[in-house]
This record gives C-alpha cells, structure tokens and sequence, in this order.
C-alpha cells in the first residue's frame, strides 16, 4: 500500500530542505510529525513521534535510507518486528524553477498488518501528509531569506 502527496512551493529548494531538516523546530509548526531527534545521516537511527489527525500518535526509531541534501530524505521504520507494519517514508524535493519546487511526501506499507489497518491509514495518515505539507508550504514561502 502506497500514501502519495504533492504540494508545490513557491520558495528555493534550500529553504524548503532547511525547513525539512531542522527537526528542533517540529512541534513548532508540524502537525503530523510533532518530534523527530537524531542524526541527518545515512544509516542513523532517528525517533519520530508522528500524530495523525484525531489520534494519540505512534513513536517509530526508523534507519535513515538516503540524505540527498535539497533533494531526498528517506527512512525505513518498523512496528515491533519487520515484516509486521514496515514504512518506507520519502519527503522529496524537486526544483520547478529557482523558487519553485514540487513538494512529494509518501510512504509505502508492508507488513501483515497492513491489510487490517489499510482504511486509517488511507485517511488519517493521507489528512496528516496533506496537513504537514500545507504547513510547510505556507512556512516556507513566507520565511525571508537571510544573506
């Protein structure tokens, strides 16, 4: 099972990826993902607190995949065991125009789970991606760059 969002920017992919990677300011502004800690590089394990609309949230300790600066970040988080509710998450950034860019967030599913938890993530997951990636839109085009 696959969730897949997009939302353009009008803003530089630089702002749009500090925004995205400055994990100490989530609970400021994230409605979806209210905390993230650890290192931005590959192979690093992060603890992510995500909190879909109407719910008391999940904590996962995801492996970062892929750090492609301005570009990609990716992780692969596991419930209890792999292979019972694996995610794969991506956020990816692509440039349009020097201050436009193409903002995608998605995951995919596996897992025995999934099936038995396919109708709430469809909607409450999808309400979350959808509500973050509005915030960050609207954060991000209206932050001034600072040279």
């Amino acid at each position: 099972m696959k969730i897949y969002t997009e939302i353009e920017i009008q803003a530089p992919d630089s702002r749009v990826w500090n925004l995205l990677t400055d994990f100490a300011s989530f609970p400021k502004w994230n409605l979806f993902i209210r905390q993230i800690s650890g290192s931005l590089s590959e192979g690093a394990k992060l603890t992510v607190h995500f909190q879909p609309p109407g719910t008391d949230g999940i904590t996962f300790r995801p492996t970062i995949l892929t750090v492609e600066p301005n570009r990609k970040l990716r992780w692969l988080g596991h419930f209890l065991i792999p292979g019972l509710f694996d995610g794969e998450h991506s956020f990816i950034i692509e440039p349009l125009a020097s201050d436009r860019v193409r903002f995608i967030q998605q995951e995919s599913f596996k897992g025995l789970l999934v099936p038995l938890l396919a109708r709430r993530l469809n909607t409450d997951v999808r309400q979350g991606f959808e509500a973050m990636n509005q915030t960050l839109k609207t954060k991000a085009e209206h932050i001034e760059d600072r040279r």
